[in-house]
């Protein structure tokens, strides 16, 4: 018998699925082989707590630097069922095959369980992209000696044992510091990769701030030839570079008086086919851009779909930072879409013919695709298990795997073709630049995002520049002299950040960026393709930033911890860089685990060296104000009206030294208290909690919190407490039960009731309330009952019935067509009226000069004739704002004074 040891229970499955099942147990599956899967559930072994050891207790900085060697580790209390289980089935095998994830994390909660239950038999390893059975069964075939992954489980432990000295030193240290200097009460959390990304996010919104727009100016001509006009822009070439902008308004006035009317002479024509390559493959930080930009979705939606998608099958491993593939899988990718080809939904996006990228340097890479490829659809059909529970993708689901998809795809289409043509004029000795692109063959462009068009031009195309000789003269006919002002930093959206950690603090476009730029910059990128996501979500939780519509954004508590610890070596994004780059080598065995080790243990007892210097820059920053006051504050104690703040594990009162005990521990029962349920809590409001674990073979429960004199109260709740609104019928509350929403007077007759599963779909408890306070609900994408497509769906209560009818236009009507008085509806990339069919043309662009326009001011265009003045708009002369209207003759946004 083998043990094999997966990360997680649907790992476990996978894999027991692909071999072969003979029988079940709670924590393991028996292969028909005899052999057995478990899995780990994650980090089932973890670090102790610091307060378990005796010596580091206390918070002093006595107690500091925090070194403990070798780091002591415990079970998850939740988990040490699922431990005894796996201790047990490798004390009864001689070989155990390592199933975790196939990358650092994986291969240290692997390594970690092993040694902590003392297993000494034989290792294997498995090394798979994707869970699809075919692959894990090759992958079976191909088990690898586990020591051919000793440096990177090494590197890993070492990871492990540095985040954790230095992230508790320097916490603790600056909330030590903190405590006695400001007197403020506050945990300051730090961390060997957090505080220099935070250290970005401040950057960034110190060069916001500090902005200053500068007014500059740009000249334009129109040049006629014998065969038509052109437009050209002044540009000189100077020691700097090139530039078109003048810093005087008088000086562009010169040369426009110089060069008006006069004849010009064409000193350079050029002509030439330019060949556009699909964007290189995914790996999980582009995809998340991706996603971001063309499906709206935030960085945490993105990496949980992305992961149900690999779970389910549908797509390789998602936690990679290449974008090549191996030449294998670019054969196997090649066999593989082809069979998907046969029977894909998608048939019209696949090119007649599929060939292995091999070959191609942009897609394909052995010496870049080492531990991991890039992102890429399986070979299985999602349309074989829509009807499947465990396997059908949900519609986010399903567009994420769209996403995948389309862009893979574009590697196999021929290259798109442009024909550029460049013009330089010279008059009066100045010079004059003219510029036109067409397309000649879209190629990949016909199923993936096109390359954006000029936006200055009415119809999206730039004007052809008629057929031109070198040496031959134009005349100036025209002359326009534009103003614009340079625009402010851009403020990070949540996945620039995450491409800025990959970077090490470089602002980088892979797809123009040399490879040797590209794999410098990497090797020192801090944190890791799994990690990088969760360092951004903790520093929201910390709240030294927050996120709105996906852009970070530095809060006060970010602005003054920053401004305490920027010039600490740990807020230093190329040391972190150094360090991630050392820990690289240690993986790749280059470098001694002990000594890097050792290395970083130093590095904590360095933290400590700037204390006083920390100390000095807080009382010059404090100048009588507080910096952390107020900061965490969550409410009022109840006990003696001081302020309460986020600790540790608690949220405890300010007023603790003068003798004040009243705290809310973060755990009730096993489940989180979420921030605005102890807030409520503190308001004197009753919340609820959902889903408590209850006893083993026993259904989780709901209870009601309160605090009352100073402790927590609790109690059951009843039909009024859960009600979702009243009942149609008897007035009663409408209550949730596993399959039905149904009246709580029902034992006195009243029959109202609602299936949860409506037409395929679940009916969350959110629709229920809608429906039951009068509203009609949109439900959106229903699978049709023939499995091909889907449909949208109004349901509303009609005498004590749920009733269902289709939507109109008018339903999702953002104004009244100004030509016809139809409804005006919002498509994927336009404003349009409904009536098109039948011949209106209203038609108006959600993008509009590099500048997306919302629906609501579309709705008051429509009303009031006019929008709000919108900034953001980017035309030739830069950038600008202005309020929009419509121009009916032309069919076009106007600008509006």
């Amino acid at each position: 018998m083998r043990v094999i040891l997966a990360e997680k229970p649907d790992m476990g499955r996978n894999i027991a699925e692909a071999l072969g099942i003979a029988s079940k147990d709670r924590h393991y599956i028996t292969l028909k082989s005899g052999d057995v899967v478990t899995w780990a559930i994650g980090h089932l072994i973890q670090q102790k707590q610091p307060h378990s050891y005796p010596q580091y207790k206390e918070w002093k900085l006595e107690n500091l630097p925090f070194v403990p060697y070798p780091v002591e580790m415990e079970v998850d209390p939740t988990k040490k069922d699922q431990l005894a289980v796996i201790k047990r089935l490798l004390s009864e095998s001689d070989t155990c095959v390592i199933a975790t994830d196939p990358g650092r994390e994986g291969e240290h909660i692997a390594r970690t369980i092993l040694e902590y239950v003392d297993y000494r038999g034989k290792l294997l390893r498995l090394w798979v992209h994707d869970l699809t059975p075919e692959t894990i069964r090759t992958g079976f075939q191909q088990l690898r000696p586990a020591q051919e992954y000793d440096a990177l489980a090494a590197a890993a432990k070492v990871r492990d044992a540095a985040d954790f000295w230095m992230g508790i030193t320097a916490t603790r240290l600056f909330s030590i510091m903190a405590k006695e200097v400001a007197k403020e009460s506050v945990t300051l959390s730090a961390g060997r990769v957090q505080t220099p990304t935070l250290r970005l996010v401040y950057d960034q919104e110190m060069d916001i701030e500090q902005f200053e727009p500068k007014t500059f100016y740009t000249l334009k001509a129109r040049f006629s030839v014998p065969n038509g006009q052109y437009d050209g822009q002044w540009f000189t070439e100077g020691p700097e570079g090139t530039t078109s902008r003048f810093d005087s308004k008088a000086a562009a006035e010169q040369i426009m008086s110089k060069i008006r009317g006069q004849m010009g002479q064409i000193t350079l024509y050029s002509s030439k086919e330019v060949k556009r390559a699909a964007p290189m493959l995914f790996d999980g930080t582009a995809l998340r851009a991706a996603a971001r930009k063309e499906l709206g979705f935030g960085i945490r939606k993105t990496t949980d779909l992305l992961q149900k998608v690999y779970d389910k099958k549908y797509c390789t491993y998602p936690r990679t930072s290449s974008r090549h593939l191996s030449e294998n899988a670019a054969d196997q990718l090649a066999d593989r879409l082809h069979e998907l080809r046969e029977k894909s939904k998608y048939q019209d996006l696949f090119p007649g013919h599929i060939q292995s990228l091999k070959g191609q340097r942009r897609f394909v890479d052995n010496s870049k695709a080492n531990e991991h490829h890039a992102v890429v659809p399986t070979g299985r059909n999602p349309e074989d298990f829509k009807h499947d529970d465990t396997y059908q993708l949900t519609t986010d689901e399903e567009k994420l795997y769209e996403l995948i998809l389309r862009h893979t795809l574009a590697a196999f289409h021929p290259e798109g073709i442009d024909q550029e043509t460049e013009v330089v004029t010279q008059v009066q000795g100045e010079l004059f630049q003219s510029k036109s692109v067409s397309v000649i063959a879209p190629g990949w462009r016909q199923i993936y995002k096109p390359q954006e068009e000029d936006p200055d031009e009415p119809d999206g195309k730039q004007p052809a520049i008629p057929l031109v000789t070198e040496g031959q003269t134009s005349k100036v006919v025209q002359t326009d002299l534009n103003t614009g002002k340079t625009t402010k930093p851009k403020r990070f959206s949540d996945t620039d950040l995450e491409n800025l950690m990959k970077y090490a603090g470089r602002a980088i476009d892979e797809e123009k960026a040399a490879d040797a730029v590209l794999q410098q910059l990497k090797e020192k990128g801090i944190g890791t393709p799994a990690t990088r996501v969760q360092i951004i979500e903790k520093l929201i939780k910390d709240e030294y930033i927050e996120s709105k519509k996906n852009l970070i954004y530095l809060t006060d508590k970010g602005r003054n911890f920053m401004g305490m610890v920027y010039e600490q070596p740990l807020a230093s994004i190329e040391l972190t860089g150094e360090f991630e780059h050392k820990l690289e080598e240690v993986a790749a065995g280059a470098r001694d685990a002990g000594e890097l080790m050792h290395e970083f243990k130093q590095f904590a007892f360095e933290i400590l060296n700037y204390k006083d210097r920390l100390q000095l820059i807080m009382e010059q920053r404090l100048s009588g104000k507080p910096l952390f006051d107020n900061v965490n504050e969550i409410g009022i104690c109840p006990s003696c009206g001081k302020p309460v703040i986020e600790q540790v594990k608690s949220y405890s009162c300010t007023g603790w030294k003068d003798g004040c005990t009243f705290s809310i521990w973060k755990s009730f029962r096993k489940v989180d208290l979420k921030l605005k349920q102890v807030k409520d809590l503190l308001a004197g409001k009753e919340v609820m909690i959902s889903n408590i674990p209850a006893a083993e073979g026993k259904r989780s429960y709901d209870m009601l919190l309160k605090l009352k004199d100073g402790k927590i109260d609790g109690r059951f709740p009843d039909a009024e407490d859960r009600s979702l609104g009243s009942c149609p019928i008897c007035s009663k509350p409408v209550v949730e039960h596993e399959k039905t929403y149904s009246c709580s007077g029902r034992s006195a007759g009243c029959s109202f009731v609602v299936y949860k599963e409506f037409r395929k779909i679940q009916l969350p408890a959110k629709n229920i309330r809608s429906v039951l306070s009068g509203k009609e609900v949109l439900l959106k994408e229903l699978p049709k009952a023939n499995g091909e497509g889907t449909y949208d769906l109004f349901v509303f209560l009609k005498n004590g019935k749920l009733e269902s009818r289709f939507p109109t236009a008018a339903d999702s009507a953002v104004g009244v067509c100004p030509l016809c008085k139809h409804p005006v509806v919002e498509t994927e990339y336009a404003y349009g009226c409904s009536q098109w069919k039948t011949g209106c043309k209203f038609k108006l662009s959600k993008e509009f000069l590099g500048q997306r326009i919302p629906v609501a001011q579309i709705k008051k265009l429509l009303k009031v004739g006019r929008t709000d003045k919108i900034d953001g708009f980017t035309g030739k002369n830069g950038a600008f704002a202005t309020a929009l209207g419509y121009d009916p003759e032309k069919n076009r946004y106007s600008f509006m004074k």
